[in-house]
């Protein structure tokens, strides 16, 4: 077998391979006695054809499975030599065979590209230092209010601070049906408080009760086309018809002790330090996510690894399918792809990069490591030790976990090099 290997691209390899007439007919005598050994003639017992009249009768099909086989065969001792690493399947190609010639073809496979990280070193990012304002903690307040309230039948049209009971059906937007596994009936919803986002509340300002009210809401998508920035691209619209089966106007409960105590706070001041606490908590972990966004946009705008073509389309085909099942059936799912392709390409090289620093910078998480975690996630949530480490021993909870560390230590390695500048 002779192999020429060549680059077209830093992800693409072409193998021009060329089996010498001995192996295809190897191949072919092999194929011969397999059918040979399955097919019964007339006047003969199966497996007993004489093996001219197997050819006879077979011989475009014997030839054309033993070529394949041979193509399959040779390809795969191709890349084990040349020491390849295919991502996806070959693409085959400019196949040239006569009987009694050599087999020529060319396999054209992607891999994953070679690139060095650089010097991460001085990676400008910018982190949020949370504070929790004073309306904060009276908006969270306003909220338990609104969950621990009495209600009432309302006849006049809704406002903000009203409660509806709702049945809500996504529909097709051409033709107002309702989509299929998308109708979700009896859901209670308190005007302002924005569940669905301000958007669909806005739309059911002023219903009564038996209106039925067609809802769009657009779901705003973002293309990364400069990794540090987002630029909105145009909208994409889901449209739902609810139906309003109650209006209810809320009695607020009063701010005082006996609220803070049914909430088991000894005193309105201690839930109010609790309210701040669980605030601050919220906003120091959206703080370390965005900054983790920030770390990742600009280490791969750094880096810029080459992108296989091949990933990127499998991203966009997961996006494709999760967008069928969260939204309208009907939606162009071209227009999701090409406007995805920008986010594919950049989490393709996040993906990447990342596996470059684990092998790197040697980053791995030991089974202390997730011990670690567990005791301390125990110790926080008032978790049972034992329960966690059965629950962890092993299978998906265990492998998610260990990557989820992983992730957390690959950020921690980030941030070590980067400078971090704080911002309010």
């Amino acid at each position: 077998m002779k192999v020429t290997v060549s680059s077209p691209t830093e992800t693409t390899r072409e193998l021009s391979i060329e089996v010498s007439p001995d192996l295809v007919e190897k191949a072919i005598e092999k194929e011969t006695g397999r059918v040979r050994k399955h097919v019964q003639l007339p006047g003969f017992r199966k497996g007993k054809a004489p093996r001219g009249m197997i050819i006879s009768q077979y011989s475009q099909q014997i030839q054309a499975t033993a070529i394949e086989t041979a193509i399959n065969d040779n390809y795969r001792i191709a890349i084990d030599e040349e020491k390849l690493y295919p991502i996806g399947p070959a693409d085959i190609s400019n196949m040239e065979y006569e009987p009694g010639q050599t087999l020529k073809f060319v396999a054209k496979i992607e891999i994953e590209p070679e690139f060095e990280l650089g010097n991460l070193k001085g990676m400008r990012v910018e982190k949020e230092e949370p504070e929790v304002k004073p309306e904060m903690v009276e908006e969270t307040i306003k909220k338990i209010q609104y969950r621990y309230g009495t209600v009432s039948i309302k006849e006049k049209p809704a406002e903000n601070g009203d409660q509806l009971l709702i049945d809500i059906e996504e529909i097709d937007p051409a033709t107002g049906v309702s989509l299929i596994g998308k109708t979700y009936p009896d859901q209670t919803l308190l005007l302002g408080a924005n569940i669905y986002g301000k958007e669909f509340d806005d739309q059911l300002i002023g219903v009564q009760k038996d209106d039925e009210k067609r809802i769009v809401q657009h779901m705003e998508q973002y293309i990364i086309q400069n990794p540090g920035q987002q630029q909105n691209q145009s909208p994409l619209e889901t449209h739902y018809k609810v139906k309003v089966k109650k209006v209810e106007s809320v009695r607020l409960p009063e701010v005082n002790d006996e609220l803070a105590k049914e909430l088991k706070f000894e005193d309105l001041n201690g839930m109010k330090e609790g309210i701040k606490t669980d605030l601050l908590n919220q906003l120091q972990s959206s703080a370390t996510e965005k900054l983790r966004a920030s770390l990742e946009r600009e280490v791969v705008r750094i880096v810029n690894p080459p992108v296989p073509n091949s990933m990127v389309e499998r991203f966009l085909d997961v996006l494709e399918e999760n967008f069928k099942k969260q939204s309208n059936a009907s939606q162009n799912t071209g227009k999701i792809r090409d406007e995805g392709k920008e986010i594919a390409r950049h989490k393709v090289q996040w993906f990447l990069i990342k596996q470059k620093l684990i092998t790197q910078e040697k980053i791995e998480v030991t089974d202390t490591d997730i011990d670690d975690y567990l005791k301390k996630y125990s110790e926080e949530r008032s978790a049972d030790i034992k329960r966690l480490k059965i629950e962890y021993k092993s299978g998906k909870k265990r492998d998610d976990l260990r990557t989820s560390l992983i992730d957390d230590k690959i950020y921690e390695f980030l941030e070590s090099k980067a400078e971090v500048s704080s911002v309010s």
